[in-house]
């Protein structure tokens, strides 16, 4: 028992440790793609893993259940989709402006965003409104978005239109996780983002050729379609299934606790690759926000075993 769980540790430390390295791959590459066409690439990628591993891992009885369920699925899986794409179209545009480290500290909002729009949809969530660490932890949180995007001791601010993009990809996240809870329980997370995906990825092919038009040829060398095809194959697919994996030995709660290092992981992939350098006042912030994120998370995870 104590070895699987020490093995689902490491397995979500993994997770966390390749998603970090793929906003570090999305900015590497940011310079012979355009966003969409770049979304379109990874996801179609990522689909080569995720389908494998749904039929690979879900039960026949889950299998079944699906085939039965599928139209009345469809419509919802199409909103989902559409969510998505805000997220993704996001926060891969933020990338091409934000270095990884300082996006990625910034995206621990969508913690904050989960548990405010828990509270507009699920009675149970409100339970958290009585708490005062809630709002110690909110209060962090915001404060620590707002020293880490505002000016420091050298007077420069983090790009406007870089936060913005950031923080709508967090909401569009939070958005995502709280309609997949609310329609699509009982399914695995394996279907849920492979169906997903195959609906998003011709989006982002339509959004390009219609931003772009039939551009086929780009500014990028063997390397950066390399690198670019890897993020999408590794950074979805086997970021996916790694954290999914460590989840029904964690649960839910502790396994997104362990995801709050992904901003560590970041800033050091992206100091060793961009020679990115957070300032101290980016890192009071971060540490802010993180902070507050898991103190949110904390309150959740202690609902649901007090439930």
């Amino acid at each position: 028992m104590q070895s699987s769980y020490r093995r689902a540790i490491i397995l979500n430390l993994s997770a966390s440790v390749v998603w970090a390295s793929t906003s570090v791959m999305i900015r590497y590459v940011s310079a012979g793609f355009p966003v969409m066409f770049q979304s379109f690439a990874r996801y179609l990628a990522s689909l080569m893993v995720l389908w494998p591993l749904f039929f690979s891992a879900a039960p026949l009885e889950e299998r079944r259940h699906v085939g039965a369920n599928l139209a009345h699925l469809l419509p919802r899986m199409a909103l989902i989709a559409l969510m998505n794409f805000g997220f993704q179209a996001a926060y891969t545009g933020a990338l091409y402006i934000l270095y990884p480290g300082l996006a990625m500290l910034i995206y621990q909002s969508a913690a904050i965003f989960s548990v405010l729009l828990g509270f507009l949809f699920f009675a149970d969530e409100r339970s958290l409104l009585k708490r005062p660490l809630f709002y110690t932890g909110l209060a962090a949180a915001a404060a620590g978005v707002l020293l880490t995007v505002s000016p420091g001791s050298g007077g420069s601010s983090a790009p406007l239109t870089g936060v913005i993009l950031v923080l709508a990809a967090a909401l569009s996240w939070a958005g995502l996780t709280t309609m997949v809870r609310a329609w699509l329980p009982g399914f695995s997370p394996y279907f849920v983002n492979a169906a997903v995906f195959t609906f998003v990825t011709p989006l982002f092919l339509a959004s390009h050729l219609l931003i772009e038009g039939p551009q086929v040829q780009f500014q990028a060398s063997f390397s950066m379609w390399t690198v670019m095809i890897l993020s999408g194959l590794i950074g979805i697919g086997l970021g996916h299934s790694l954290f999914y994996r460590s989840v029904p030995h964690l649960g839910v709660s502790l396994s997104n606790i362990l995801q709050l290092t992904r901003p560590f992981f970041a800033a050091v992939f992206s100091f060793l690759i961009f020679g990115e350098r957070l300032s101290p006042q980016q890192i009071l912030g971060g540490l802010l926000l993180i902070g507050g994120a898991y103190s949110v998370t904390i309150l959740r995870r202690e609902k649901k075993h007090a439930g």
